[in-house]
């Protein structure tokens, strides 16, 4: 499994000199209010000031930007059972059940890459459907672009754990019947905000 550390001056002089073939792919500008970018993922941190009706100033933050192309995917099989990862995240360094999820490619729109992601994180399909169900922020505090939703109910036979998981930090894929998966929420077993956004406008737009 992967692991990280942070990455202050001391540690980035370190892994260049370990590694001198190491890119890093954060550059800042701050001269223009760029905090960090990431050409490569598509997302900015962006440096504003806050003031209020009378151009008074309240305080600094800063907002992330990302590509349009974004997108979380809730997977359905040909029994519309929903597909769930058990997935690591680096941040905050613990397993999460979780949709397939993932930054787009430059001029990767949003089912696009949404198809691309379900492939690399559930494996071989047929698609049988692919609906929009909208988009939502998935932080009012800091995020700036809205993140899609599609629908994606497909065709599989074999959910097996591969090379293509295992670089993705998943450890495990199951498809659970809907009721099952409203259990898990009440029970706290879903704790990814992203995840629980995409369920919610599937479970809205299946029982309106």
């Amino acid at each position: 499994m992967k692991s990280k550390f942070l990455l202050d001056s001391k540690q980035r002089r370190k892994l260049k000199f370990e590694n001198k073939q190491v890119v890093l792919d954060w550059i800042s500008d701050l001269d223009n209010g760029l905090v960090f970018e990431n050409k490569k993922m598509g997302m900015s941190l962006k440096y504003f000031a806050i003031v209020d009706e009378k151009n008074n100033f309240q305080y600094d933050t800063f907002g992330i930007e990302e590509r349009e192309g974004n997108c979380v995917s809730v997977v359905l099989n040909q029994k519309d059972e929903i597909c769930l990862l058990n997935e690591y995240r680096f941040m905050p360094e613990k397993y999460f059940l979780s949709c397939p999820r993932g930054f787009s490619e430059i001029n990767e729109d949003r089912l696009q890459c949404s198809l691309r992601e379900v492939a690399e994180e559930v494996g071989d399909f047929e698609v049988i459907e692919t609906i929009d169900l909208g988009q939502f922020y998935q932080n009012t505090t800091f995020f700036i672009t809205l993140i899609g939703v599609k629908l994606v109910k497909i065709k599989i036979s074999n959910v097996e754990i591969g090379k293509n998981q295992e670089s993705e930090d998943i450890c495990g894929i199951g498809f659970y019947e809907p009721d099952a998966v409203k259990q898990m929420i009440k029970e706290g077993k879903i704790e990814c905000l992203i995840t629980l956004g995409a369920l919610m406008r599937y479970f809205a737009f299946v029982e309106s």
